[in-house]
């Protein structure tokens, strides 16, 4: 019997649930999605088996979710198998040959889409086109309640700044958000104010991504430093939007001590 009982610890560590390799972790949801058998919302941090029956309340409901062996993945009401949705897996950034995005090439085509801004945000610029003094600035235009919004954007040398506290103030009073996360970019030189682009302006929350990040992280371990901050620049990428990945990596070690 002695030799008997070890053998069947064993057997127990191997089949015991809380360890299967075959089982999720939810990064982020959009939208309401209910696993059928327990009737529960999926929400950051939920643990389910790959055999789970996904409810999707709506069609453009989403989850991002993450098994250490087998990576990232995106759920849809139209591809959500996971034992089939492969097609589904997402290959990091770092694997993915793709051209980087510089505000020195156009701003217009810098500041476009969803925009990502973690708080505050410092980015280079040429000032040879775009010096930035008393008379030349970049600011942004917004609505809030019914009316538009200008605020110029600070700087520090060469670098624009975007802060989110000051951004969303009107009066010296703090406001919540504006009306939409519309925003249009003007470029001001001397009386002349210029145009450049509409786009939309994402500021995330911060306690929810924070979430999110050591949820990804705790699940890559074994990954390098470099490739841990690109799977955070593209999960953000692909369900936030575009970020300047130099502000992102100090954000991540500042918070996770990943440099």
């Amino acid at each position: 019997m002695k030799s008997i009982i070890p053998a069947l610890l064993i057997l127990l560590f191997v089949v015991d649930p809380a360890n299967s390799q075959s089982d999720f972790k939810v990064i982020k949801v959009n939208g309401t999605i209910l696993l059928r058998t327990r009737g529960i919302s999926l929400e950051t941090g939920t643990v389910f088996s790959e055999k789970e029956d996904l409810l999707f309340r709506s069609e453009d409901a989403t989850a991002a979710v993450i098994n250490s062996q087998k990576g990232r993945l995106i759920l849809t009401s139209k591809n959500h198998d996971i034992s089939t949705a492969k097609s589904n897996y997402l290959p990091p950034m770092y694997n993915i040959a793709s051209r980087g995005f510089s505000i020195n090439d156009d701003p217009g085509d810098y500041f476009s889409g969803r925009y990502v801004v973690l708080d505050k945000q410092s980015i280079e610029i040429d000032e040879k086109k775009f010096p930035m003094d008393n008379d030349h600035f970049f600011f942004f235009r917004y609505s809030f309640k019914g009316e538009d919004i200008n605020k110029k954007l600070g700087y520090s040398g060469n670098s624009l700044i975007i802060d989110k506290i000051s951004l969303l103030t009107v009066d010296g009073n703090p406001i919540p958000s504006a009306d939409n996360t519309k925003i249009k970019l003007f470029y001001r030189k001397g009386t002349e104010s210029v145009f450049i682009s509409e786009f939309d302006l994402i500021f995330p929350d911060m306690d929810q991504l924070k979430k999110e990040t050591e949820i990804i992280l705790s699940e890559i371990k074994e990954k390098k430093p470099k490739e841990k901050i690109e799977e955070i620049n593209s999960f953000i990428n692909e369900f936030y939007g575009k970020i300047h990945r130099e502000n992102l990596a100090v954000w991540i070690g500042d918070n996770f001590g990943i440099k």
